[in-house]
């Protein structure tokens, strides 16, 4: 089969009637490549970061954004 020899790994899809192209591709084709065990008929739990970067709900220490974590600080007296 083509996509075995070729090595294909995906479809590129661009709109070319009308938006329902799309939902046509869903309807039509997804369910055929499910039949032939290409496409995924279930999705892992959990959300996407969970998923590429294995820490759970936060996010680990090497990613930029975890700079900006809230530290809480500890309370000073008051001067008064």
């Amino acid at each position: 089969m083509w996509i075995d020899e070729a090595d294909v790994d995906g479809f590129n899809l661009t709109r070319i009637v009308n938006p329902g192209s799309y939902r046509d591709f869903i309807d039509l084709v997804v369910p055929e490549l499910q039949s032939r065990g290409v496409y995924k008929t279930k999705y892992a739990e959990g959300a996407l970061r969970h998923k590429l970067f294995g820490q759970g709900a936060q996010l680990n220490s090497l990613h930029p954004a975890a700079k900006r974590r809230y530290q809480p600080q500890p309370l000073q007296a008051f001067a008064g």
